[in-house]
């Protein structure tokens, strides 16, 4: 639903210097059109000598609501009406709340990565962590990993100081000796692992994206779960190496994602329900990653997506790639073999797999998936980075007369196929409109003039 501005519109907005690559509007204005609420984000560049009366002028102007974004996060506190407890003691505002007199400031960063976190199932209670970096998300990190009851917190930075005042900061706050700063190199002095541990320094950040904060492999061999705050890349060096020695690794998208949702809730006085969130983490997730110049058909098995693909591949010189058929090649395997021998939760995660390799590696191509490929959340969004995303419907009928001799649909053994098949669809059926960017009807309809309107409307599917 498109935003209609009003005379009773409400304005929201951003205090930062740059301000031009936010995605703070992004996450604010989604939210509000999920919402429907009547609230426009907006943010301004505002100069450091210019912020007193950049917040003066926001009240009078009757805004609800403010973030802060550098280098105004720690100054914008004295111009403040009152402070949050915890903004206080992280030293850093990042969002403002109108009051009667002025804005109350909050911090959301250290809170929205706990949300972040948390969703991911991790926990900090009674577990070392470790601080990779000093500057002000360490500070705010370390507040969360205080507050949560990790056991041991360490924090490594090239200037161990800088690091050491806030240990002592934190050890005070909280009334108990749980951090501890060391010099970065000092690493191997740590405690035996796993560790848990947060990359909060802007080492990584693209275009440097091959770049590390330590490079020793047998410090990753020791972390369990490691969280790089940067998301862009989706997928830091920092990411790979803990993957690599095989630990769980996580970017700062979702961080991103839950101090905004934090922050319009404190505006608004709401509570933004987890599938909410996750429309917005999709918006997010578009947002850095354009879709490829790919046409990818979903839809249920026998909905006719290789026909129709390669009619494109014919018609409009396209390559054509079965996702199905490059799996069995790969694996040296059918797809039922792969189903018998591992199950389908290894096989939906070899789609996943297989779609991180196609975003890089392919361009101008047809892509025909398989039936289930956009039943993870994680390659419904994979999907429409890859490309153009089209669902081809079929009905149950249709479908049926399709697939009812075929042997090769794993899913489909055993007795009833018939009302598999109307269980299958009924439940897939949101998913494969959640990942579309079009829905094409395809009974009745020849593969040629299928193949037509998709190439034809191509560019507008976005839209």
């Amino acid at each position: 639903m498109k935003q209609q501005i009003n005379g009773q519109t409400r304005l929201l907005g951003l205090l930062g210097n740059p301000v031009e690559h936010t995605l703070s509007p992004v996450i604010h204005n989604t939210l509000s059109e999920i919402l429907q609420k009547n609230q426009v984000y907006v943010p301004f560049c505002v100069k450091e000598d210019g912020l007193e009366e950049a917040v003066r002028g926001a009240y009078e102007l009757n805004l609800l609501g403010l973030n802060v974004t550098v280098p105004h996060k720690n100054q914008v506190m004295q111009y403040l009406q009152e402070t949050d407890s915890v903004a206080e003691q992280i030293g850093a505002v990042n969002t403002l709340v109108r009051m009667e007199q002025g804005y109350k400031g909050y911090n959301t960063d250290m809170p929205g990565l706990l949300r972040a976190i948390q969703s991911d199932g991790i926990s900090l209670r009674n577990q070392t962590v470790v601080i990779l970096g000093a500057g002000g998300a360490s500070k705010a990190v370390a507040y969360m990993c205080m507050q949560e009851q990790a056991s041991e917190i360490y924090m490594l930075n090239r200037t161990v100081e800088k690091a050491q005042r806030i240990a002592e900061a934190m050890n005070e706050c909280f009334g108990a000796k749980r951090m501890t700063a060391m010099a970065l190199e000092d690493w191997k002095q740590l405690p035996d692992g796993p560790w848990i541990v947060f990359q909060c320094t802007s080492i990584g950040l693209s275009p440097q994206t091959d770049a590390v904060v330590l490079e020793d492999a047998q410090f990753y061999k020791q972390v369990a779960v490691g969280v790089d705050l940067i998301y862009n890349p989706a997928v830091t060096r920092f990411m790979k190496l803990v993957e690599a020695a095989g630990g769980r690794a996580y970017n700062g998208l979702k961080m991103l994602l839950y101090q905004g949702i934090i922050a319009y809730e404190l505006w608004n006085g709401i509570q933004v329900s987890e599938a909410q969130a996750d429309c917005v983490y999709d918006r997010l997730y578009e947002a850095i990653h354009p879709s490829g110049d790919n046409i990818v058909l979903i839809g249920f098995m026998g909905s006719g997506k290789t026909t129709v693909g390669h009619r494109l591949e014919e018609q409009y010189g396209y390559s054509f790639l079965d996702t199905d058929a490059y799996i069995e090649k790969r694996e040296g395997k059918r797809i039922s073999e792969i189903f018998d021998e591992h199950g389908e939760e290894y096989f939906r995660k070899l789609e996943t797999m297989i779609l991180q390799e196609l975003i890089e590696t392919t361009h101008h191509t047809i892509i025909s998936t398989g039936g289930g490929m956009p039943l993870r959340r994680e390659n419904a969004r994979l999907l429409r980075e890859l490309g153009q995303v089209a669902y081809l419907k079929a009905s149950e009928e249709t479908i049926w007369e399709r697939v009812k001799d075929s042997h090769d649909r794993p899913l489909l053994n055993g007795e009833n196929p018939k009302q598999k098949i109307h269980a299958l669809m009924e439940a897939r059926k949101p998913l494969y409109e959640q990942a579309a960017h079009i829905q094409v009807e395809t009974d009745g309809r020849s593969p040629v003039t299928i193949a037509e309107e998709l190439y034809q409307d191509r560019k507008g599917w976005k839209l």
